[in-house]
């Protein structure tokens, strides 16, 4: 796999799948933010907003092979890639 979600590109990337998107998020719970630690979450949302999947991680490099391991075969969707077409000129 040429491209995936690692861990210098994993807050702005994706992946896609019709209504369906798998990232990675980070929290806390009360016990691991009192050692500040944080942990990261393999999430897959529906339609950007029901959440059907979340797998907590205790480090950013575990997240990244899961999500790219279950989630590789879908789109690939780098956020702060240049966009072309009309909707990206500034006149909008």
């Amino acid at each position: 796999m040429t491209q995936g979600v690692n861990t210098l590109n994993w807050t702005y990337s994706r992946y896609n799948k019709g209504d369906f998107m798998a990232l990675i998020t980070f929290g806390a719970d009360p016990e691991s933010i009192q050692d500040d630690k944080l942990e990261y979450y393999v999430t897959v949302l529906e339609s950007e907003i029901h959440e059907t999947f979340q797998e907590k991680f205790n480090s950013l490099a575990e997240a990244c092979v899961f999500l790219n391991t279950n989630y590789g075969d879908w789109t690939f969707e780098d956020q702060t890639a240049p966009k072309s077409g009309c909707s990206t000129c500034a006149a909008h």
